[in-house]
């Protein structure tokens, strides 16, 4: 199995509880894919988030799964007012907008749930800086190489089923695997966007919460930037007071700038919305996703941003006979960009009767 983000530690997690053995291959050292939570403190376990962030009520997997893996969760902070800021040469406007849209997130920071996850699976099963460069059939399955940690020699792994669990474009960079693919899919994951890919965040941590003492929400909606929305991030309810932004400016442009550069204009526009008590954050972040070799492909760069609908359906009954299991956001029959779409994808390889065989 190929990716350890939420869809491939959940699929990791179900074979487990099946009893059906398993190895899951991570590129990265890290765990959690586009999952990526950042220290309030050096010494707090908690994180603020800088890729998916948010679930909500009717999204029953995550509910489920966060319950069952004992990870809290929280109801996102919206009381308060929201702030707009239409010009540079404008005041910032100040709206009681009502309570916005409910939205759950987990307690910690979202990288609480790949922790979770990581600690019900055996160890041995797990190994990261592990990328897989070359899949290729076999008479009695699968035969993958990978790049081994420390540089010597690539490593060799069979396996009956082949389970990949990253965007669909990164797939296409593994050597081998789309002429294995059934006819036309090769092309439809191409055109499959990354969701996430091209998005930066930056996030700032405080010692308390400035903004709901002043009545505000944390919501700011903006035409100036470089963040054209901002919302509460804190940690726990009461706990790694925060503030994130998604950050308008287009990839290109990012490119062409030091990330302290964008980092100190991320700070100078949260002081113009939420005055002077903004400029001294204890840590803040920026994460540029378009930077991530792991997560983005050249494609993702210079498209819009929207959700992935890729419906595998037509491709299914090959892919089983296969043996070969697409999971992740991308490839979710319903929910796709999001962390119960990854779950959802996960309940389709589960349903397949050939892992059981």
């Amino acid at each position: 199995m190929a990716g350890g983000g939420l869809a491939g530690m959940a699929a990791a997690l179900r074979l487990e509880q099946a009893g059906i053995a398993y190895l899951l291959l991570e590129a990265q050292e890290r765990l959690g894919g586009r999952i990526f939570s950042q220290p309030v403190a050096a010494d707090d376990g908690s994180g603020v988030d800088l890729g998916p962030t948010w679930f909500w009520p009717h999204q029953q997997r995550m509910r489920r799964l966060c319950a069952e893996l004992r990870c809290k969760v929280f109801e996102q902070h919206v009381a308060g007012d929201v702030l707009y800021q239409q010009g540079s040469a404008q005041p910032v406007q100040r709206s009681d907008a009502g309570q916005g849209m409910l939205s759950y997130r987990v307690e910690g920071g979202t990288q609480s749930l790949i922790a979770a996850l990581a600690a019900r699976l055996d160890p041995a099963g797990v190994q990261r800086s592990c990328p897989i460069t070359n899949i290729a059939p076999g008479e009695d399955g699968w035969s993958v190489s990978a790049t081994a940690a420390d540089g010597s020699e690539p490593r060799q792994f069979r396996a009956q089923h082949l389970v990949l669990a990253a965007p669909p474009r990164k797939l296409l960079q593994i050597a081998g695997l789309s002429s294995c693919l059934p006819a036309g899919l090769s092309t439809a994951l191409a055109a499959t966007p990354t969701w996430m890919a091209a998005q930066a965040k930056f996030v700032a941590v405080y010692p308390a919460p400035f903004w709901r003492q002043a009545g505000l929400s944390g919501q700011a909606f903006s035409r100036v930037g470089p963040m054209v929305e901002i919302h509460d991030a804190s940690a726990t309810t009461d706990t790694g007071f925060a503030l994130f932004g998604f950050i308008g400016v287009p990839a290109g442009v990012r490119s062409r700038h030091a990330a302290g550069v964008l980092q100190d204009a991320c700070l100078r526009q949260l002081v113009s919305l939420f005055g002077a008590q903004a400029a001294t954050p204890e840590v803040s972040y920026l994460k540029d996703w378009a930077q991530d070799a792991w997560i983005v492909s050249e494609q993702d760069i210079d498209e819009s941003p929207r959700h992935p609908e890729l419906d595998l359906s037509r491709w299914l009954p090959q892919l089983r006979r296969m043996q070969l299991h697409l999971v992740g956001s991308e490839v979710a029959p319903q929910e796709g960009g999001y962390l119960e779409g990854a779950l959802g994808s996960v309940e389709v390889l589960m349903r397949s009767p050939e892992l059981f065989s």
